[in-house]
């Protein structure tokens, strides 16, 4: 019979075997035999992504003069520290998304008062529910916390007094050392958020195993692993409509051959103890179609049917052999799912010698 190869993906593939049918109809001490048994088959794709500490905010100043604080790379921020100083005067991070663009005071209003004032009250200085104005409540708030962080308690906000971004996070980079003259609109540090996640860009055949919220595993460079799951897929990159194109009389000569077309895929770690604190190369196995419960056999036990389709050897319990035909389903990492008459979890078959 003729010889049949499975190929599937960039995945696992293994030759299936073909078997003498003219062989003797009972089994021989030498033939090799496995088991048809119920498991698991998926689908896995492990790829190369990049372990980093995306960043949240680009933070500049609002105020001019000497650079009189500023943290070291790696230190934690949380909503109302101090991320610098400025002529002593500290700038706080406040979370949010609305640009400062203003001093605030009592009769104010707008988004950013309102921002303002969740702040406050997640810092426990405000008791009222936050709303965009300036109220005497408000000032009282400012005041209570300008005294906590040593600054003179006007109950006005300068807008170089605090700095947003999205979340809490983590000194990624500083752009500015203590002694540094500062000027409004400067870069001051980055921020980056405290914990890591991993990007990895899919050949973009390859995008089904990318679907969000699926749940991945990552190899980090200790050679420990970590339960990951895709929170984002992006819009393909790279690659050229043109491919492909070239004239028969351009072949020969050098060009630029187009890039790969790929998604970029962003994964958030649920364990990070691990992780390190440092940019580092890491594999992503992801899952993609998955029958569980199934009747499975190594790739090697099937047969080529004249015709087409499969077929098994089966051994039966008086040593006798006969070919069954089977359904073939998902294979993946040379086991392939079968189903069939005459075939059930235990059946033995003849499978391909080592």
């Amino acid at each position: 019979m003729a010889l049949v190869v499975v190929i599937v993906g960039v995945l696992v593939w293994s030759p299936w075997s073909a078997h003498n049918s003219s062989a003797a109809t009972t089994a021989a001490p030498s033939l090799r035999t496995v088991e048809v048994t119920t498991g698991t088959v998926a689908k896995t794709l492990t790829q190369a992504g990049n372990l980093r500490y995306p960043t949240l905010k680009t933070v500049t100043s609002h105020a001019t003069g000497t650079i009189t604080a500023v943290p070291e790379v790696g230190t934690t921020i949380s909503r109302g520290d101090t991320l610098y100083e400025v002529d002593t005067a500290p700038t706080v991070l406040f979370t949010g998304s609305f640009p400062v663009w203003r001093d605030l005071s009592v009769g104010m209003k707008g988004k950013d008062v309102l921002q303002l004032e969740k702040n406050l009250s997640a810092l426990g200085y405000f008791s009222r529910v936050p709303d965009e104005e300036f109220h005497e409540q408000t000032t009282e708030a400012v005041k209570k916390w300008q005294k906590a962080i040593g600054v003179p308690e006007t109950g006005t906000v300068a807008q170089s007094a605090i700095a947003l971004a999205p979340d809490e996070g983590k000194i990624g980079a500083t752009q500015l050392s203590v002694g540094s003259a500062v000027t409004d609109g400067a870069t001051v540090l980055t921020l980056t958020a405290s914990t890591p996640s991993v990007q990895v860009m899919l050949p973009l055949e390859q995008q089904n195993f990318a679907a969000k919220d699926a749940a991945v595993r990552v190899t980090l460079p200790d050679g420990s692993s970590a339960k990951g799951k895709v929170t984002s897929v992006g819009q393909a990159q790279g690659g050229s409509n043109q491919a492909g194109n070239q004239s028969a009389g351009s072949q020969g000569q050098d060009s630029a051959q187009p890039a790969e077309r790929s998604i970029p895929v962003e994964i958030a770690l649920s364990e990070t103890s691990s992780a390190g604190s440092q940019e580092a190369a890491v594999q992503v196995a992801f899952v993609g179609e998955r029958h569980e419960g199934v009747l499975t056999v190594p790739v090697d036990a099937l047969l080529a049917h004249p015709g087409g389709g499969c077929d098994l050897e089966v051994i039966d319990d008086a040593n006798a052999r006969r070919t069954v035909p089977v359904k073939l389903g998902l294979v993946a990492d040379g086991v392939v799912e079968i189903s069939g008459d005459g075939v059930r979890d235990g059946t033995t078959v003849v499978a391909a010698k080592e």
